[in-house]
């Protein structure tokens, strides 16, 4: 693996986005995968992005690189 490892405890599929929780508007953000890790998001391979859910009430929004 050349890339950073999905953040799921069992998986050891590489990473392609990374998400985080913005808890003041009760949101998580999905986007692309962010250049360099950070302590308080989430990096995941495509198959953990895809099923990724949020807790009820909740929304996510997904940001879609166009072309991939």
């Amino acid at each position: 693996m050349t890339g950073r490892p999905c953040s799921r405890v069992t998986c050891n599929a590489e990473a392609v986005s990374t998400f985080t929780y913005v808890y003041a508007d009760s949101m998580a953000v999905l986007g692309p995968l962010s250049t360099k890790a950070e302590p308080h998001s989430y990096d995941l391979c495509a198959v953990h992005a895809e099923r990724l859910s949020a807790p009820q009430g909740w929304q996510i929004v997904r940001h879609v690189v166009l072309g991939s």
